[in-house]
């Protein structure tokens, strides 16, 4: 490539440019300048009478290739002829690269036909310039290797437009020309449908020269640099670690290509630019291997103003449209999206030429989709209202294509599938004229995938009972179940229309202006439909967040109370202030509502921001909360709020309407001493429940806390202080309150660096005939053996403690004597012993299984998670099978027990009749101990109700198999996978399938609506056919935990 480059770039014309003097220069430099490249200087004779037609032979004939050129270019800097510097390296990018050429031409074109910024380019570059900035900073900085960049942002934010800006510059030689080699812009849209594809084949489309020559291009990935938009409208999914391919010549279905390349195991040196909207970061965003993120921030105030001058040319207008959309503060906020700017600009201008004057209407995204449709209908007329049959039929076929698009993910429509929707010629040109169509290549597409669902949504507004069925189309109630769900749906942006456009004042433009009277059914056809998902319909969890969406677009008040009447339990995460707007804006409709999950995120800066328009929303919210005199339980989960918001939120919670009766407040930043929150929470009457799981407070905190937990006025039964920062110094107070407040019932100081004397302290306390407390959490608080002589002494004094845990504590076999010498006295009345990871051994068993047989008021011994082993469950057996002993649940998983131990187990379970459940989760059952269990299990005698353990199914004979099945039946317990016995035959209806339950108990998704990434709840780690069941216990509940 390099020789037929050098013949044909034609050296002597550069050459001729040179003036006497400067060839001469030439030529003396020339003597010298090989010799950087440890290359042979031409023989100063030849050299000195050359001409310049000679001189050019050469240097051909001594420097082949691209070195006669490379000494050349460095000659001519050296003669300060920089403009023949620029000018030969420009032809010699441009013949060498002849691809940066045809994307020159291409994304000029783009940039100039379908960009909605009729704007300067300076002011689009001002507009991002720091994200630009960052961009390259990012791929030309000192740190090495390839690197994965997520441009994030909401729809119409400009994620397209930036890449399509980015490829430009590129090809101009202004960004990156330097870095890169080579950059291709993929739309993965043009993925769906296909069946198989490879990296080559999709890179071809705009290769220049044959499909060869890529394997040169992609010999140096490290020079490639792949700009990726579209995810938003995949037609599939896309999985971690699965299936990849290396081989970019490889022909595999489009999500093997996709996930290969993003996961780097096709290319791995290359670098990645993608933009990825509200969908595809959480659909994607895990995929991508060590990615950087950055979010496009939209218009800024001052942007705003300015791209409304631009837009408009006349000054006059400009300043009107300025004036008039900055004294509507909701619609100002919403053009700091571009593609909202230029809408609400196209349909003001059309005002202006019409002679009208300006008008908008609510400021919703379905209404503002609205004024742009009736807009674009009335171009070029100045008929008034109804606008003319035409105008109608039109619509009603836009948006039956919109329609069938929207179902069937088609993005691109040739001229018969807008004629078989009833759009002639003209019809098109119309719309494409109106920039609600605009051509692509030979074929057309909606401006916007918004205006496309937004004209879908209108298609089930306007169908009548007497119109034919729209194959392909699915029913309201498959919209709404599909975009309320939260599993991503193409269908999500459809049914935030929907209920938009099920508005009053929606119809009544409708009707106005198309004498179109709208369909009544539809609002009692999504009213039905979330009525059902709201009562646990199977496959039918419910994403709060997409329903307040929709609540919000329809504006109605009453409708919005009449679905938010079907939930008394609501789930409300937050991480944008649209977020926190559409969640107020429900939360204020809300009448039965009796529990809030709440989760703030990314909102609310460290210092306090009075004023700004954040915390002027997050007062509404806390305003409409304190005011839910039905709600009872608030449970504020990481939630991440500066000082000035927890402050807005206590006063909230002082509120005499506010009758909550629990209250958690876990992973709370910010909380300080609390002393605001102290005040206006604990002397509250209703309040019974409160946690502060991870919440760290102040050690002045601590002590105004103890202070207020005395007084009268504190109810508080149950105190969750676990991973509170608490010292050992602070125990004396917590005592304080143990003896002077007889209605503390639970407290848990888990996870508390309390240390031996800080328990002592405790224990004095527990000692107090005042002190009625009945479950006490001391698990990870750094005490040892010797604390457990002074827990021995309370134990024997305190007569109400029923459930003690010390789990994770360095006890030994030491503390747990001097613990079992006080459960051997009958006056002990300890119910529940959790001793889980204790540092036990087989020793302590001896000393356990006396104080089961001494004390008949013990009911529950936790062991798991220490060095048990077969020897110690013989002697715990030894006790169970003995006719005084009353132990009904015994955990013994994670013990290192092995199939010996069930000849012990085996007995136990058929002659002990108390005890109900038994946890072996990590047991190395054999075959042979899994089928003496198996045999103990379906004895008739056998009294266990719960078994925790793994059973490897394969391994038992089929007779134990139909004996097993008999009597036992894997269900779900409380995020645990757990036997249980069958119920008895009257109950068997009851009795549900593993598949069944886990469809059923949709209360696991509440657990993880939060998270950013959903995860599937029928994959919860279980694989048939393995039964699993494990126990955990991250602190008390608001009453003492069951047994496992």
């Amino acid at each position: 490539m390099a020789e037929t480059y050098f013949s044909d770039f034609g050296l002597l014309w550069y050459l001729e440019e040179l003036r006497r003097e400067e060839f001469w220069k030439f030529k003396e430099h020339l003597r010298q300048e090989p010799l950087k490249f440890d290359l042979k200087p031409i023989p100063w004779a030849e050299l000195k009478r050359a001409s310049k037609g000679e001189l050019a032979s050469l240097l051909e004939k001594h420097y082949p290739g691209t070195q006669a050129w490379e000494l050349t270019l460095g000659l001519f800097l050296q003669l300060n002829r920089k403009d023949l510097w620029r000018k030969a390296k420009e032809e010699m990018r441009s013949k060498l690269n002849p691809y940066r050429n045809l994307m020159k031409d291409k994304f000029q074109l783009v940039w100039e036909k379908e960009s909605c910024l009729p704007v300067p380019e300076s002011f689009y570059r001002e507009t991002v310039s720091n994200e630009w900035i960052s961009v390259h900073v990012l791929f030309t900085g000192e740190e090495d290797g390839p690197h994965t960049l997520v441009l994030h942002g909401p729809e119409g934010r400009g994620k397209t437009t930036f890449l399509r800006r980015v490829m430009l510059e590129w090809a101009l030689g202004n960004f990156l020309r330097d870095r890169f080699t080579y950059v291709f812009f993929l739309n993965v849209l043009e993925l769906n449908g296909l069946q198989e594809t490879s990296l080559e084949e999709l890179l071809s489309g705009d290769w220049p020269a044959s499909p060869g020559a890529l394997g040169d291009v992609l010999s140096e990935p490290d020079r490639v640099l792949f700009l990726l938009d579209g995810f938003d409208e995949l037609r599939f999914d896309l999985e971690l670690q699965a299936d990849l391919c290396g081989d970019w010549r490889q022909r595999r279905p489009p999500a093997v290509v996709l996930g290969s390349l993003l996961q780097k195991a096709m290319l791995p040196e290359c670098s990645l630019l993608l933009a990825l909207g509200t969908v595809g970061i959480r659909r994607y965003y895990p995929l991508l291997r060590s990615p950087r993120h950055m979010q496009l921030p939209g218009f800024s105030e001052q942007h705003r103003k300015q791209y409304i001058s631009h837009f408009f040319r006349e000054r006059d207008d400009a300043l009107r449209v300025s004036s008039f959309v900055r004294d509507i503060p909701s619609l100002f906020a919403m053009c700091e999206s571009p593609l909202v700017c230029w809408l609400v600009c196209t349909c003001l201008r059309w005002q202006l030429e019409r002679g009208e004057s300006l008008h908008v209407g609510p400021s919703t995204t379905t209404s503002l989709q609205l004024f742009f449709l009736v807009s674009a209908l009335q171009v070029g007329s100045r008929a008034s209202p109804p606008l003319p049959a035409p105008a109608r039929v039109r619509l009603q076929s836009l948006c039956r294509l919109a329609a069938e698009a929207t179902w069937t993910q088609a993005s691109v429509f040739r001229e018969e599938d807008l004629r078989r929707h009833g759009l002639a010629v003209p019809d098109t040109r119309v719309w494409v004229g109106t920039h609600c169509l605009r051509p692509s290549g030979d074929a057309y597409v909606f401006s916007h995938a918004s205006l496309r669902d937004f004209c879908a949504a209108l298609f089930y507004l306007l169908r009548q009972p007497e119109d034919p069925p729209q194959p392909g189309v699915g029913s309201v109630s498959q919209v709404i179940r599909a975009s309320l769900g939260y599993d991503h749906s193409h269908l999500s942006r459809l049914g935030v229309f929907l209920f938009g456009v099920c508005s009053g004042r929606i119809s009544q433009v409708l009707e106005t202006y198309f004498g179109m009277p709208p369909t009544s059914e539809l609002k009692a056809e999504i009213l039905g439909c979330i009525r059902s998902m709201s009562q646990g319909e199977p496959d039918s969890a419910l994403c709060f967040q997409k329903l307040f969406h929709g609540l919000f677009e329809i504006q109605e008040r009453e409708f919005a109370t009449q679905v938010m009447d079907f939930f008394t339990e609501v789930m409300v995460y937050m991480d944008s202030l649209e977020q926190l707007v559409l969640a107020t804006h429900s939360l204020k409709n809300c009448r039965e509502v009796r529990q809030l999950h709440v989760c703030v995120e990314n909102i609310f800066g460290a210092p306090a921001e009075e004023g700004s328009e954040e915390l002027s929303c997050w007062k509404e919210f806390c305003s409409a909360l304190g005011t839910r005199t039905s709600l009872r339980v608030l449970d504020l989960d990481n939630c991440k709020l500066n000082e000035a918001c927890l402050s807005v939120l206590w006063n909230a919670l002082a509120q005499p309407t506010c009758k909550l009766h629990s209250l958690a407040c876990n992973f709370l930043s910010h909380f300080g001493n609390g002393v605001t929150f102290w005040d206006a929470v604990l002397g509250r009457p209703h309040l019974r429940y409160l946690n502060l799981y991870h919440t760290t407070i102040a050690p002045f905190g601590v002590t105004y806390m103890c202070e207020m937990l005395k007084q009268q006025t504190c109810h508080v039964d149950v105190l969750i202080l676990t991973k509170c920062d608490i010292k050992s110094d602070k125990c004396q107070h917590l005592g304080e309150v143990l003896t002077c407040n007889n209605r503390l019932k639970c407290l848990s100081l888990g996870e508390n660096p309390l240390n031996n004397e800080g328990v002592i302290e405790l224990c004095e306390s527990l000692k107090h005939p005042q002190c009625l407390l009945r479950t006490l959490a001391l698990n990870f608080c750094c005490i040892t053996a010797v604390s457990c002589e002074y827990i021995a002494q309370a134990l024997l004094c305190n007569k109400t403690l029923s459930l003690l845990d010390l789990g994770s504590n360095m006890l030994e076999d030491k503390g747990v004597a001097a613990l079992c010498e006080a459960l051997k006295h009958p006056d002990c009345t300890l119910q529940e012993l959790w001793l889980a990871g204790c540092y036990l051994t087989p020793g302590c068993c001896e000393d356990i299984a006396t104080a089961v047989l001494c004390n008949a008021n013990l009911r529950t011994v936790k062991l798991g998670k220490n060095d048990i082993r077969d020897s110690g469950v013989r002697r715990l057996c030894q006790a169970l099978r003995h006719r005084s002993c009353q132990l009904q649940h015994l955990s013994l998983e994670m013990c290192q027990l092995t199939g010996a131990c069930v000849e012990d187990l085996a007995p136990v379970l058929t002659s002990c009749k108390t005890l109900q459940s038994l946890n072996l989760d990590g047991i190395a059952l054999d075959c042979d101990g899994a089928v003496l269990l198996c045999e103990a299990l379906a004895h008739p005698d056998c009294g266990l109700r719960m078994l925790g353990i793994v059973v490897q199914l394969w391994l038992l004979p089929r007779q134990v198999l139909r004996k097993w099945n008999q009597w036992w039946v894997f269900t779900v317990d409380s995020d645990a996978h757990v036997l249980r016995r069958r119920p008895e035959p009257t109950e068997s209806s009851q009795c549900k399938s593993l598949q069944g339950v886990w469809k059923k108990d949709q209360h696991f998704r509440r657990l993880s609506e939060k998270n950013k990434f959903l995860r599937d709840p029928t994959q919860k780690g279980v694989v048939a056919p393995v039964f699993r069941f494990t126990s955990g216990n991250s602190g008390p509940a608001a009453e003492p935990p069951a047994a496992l």
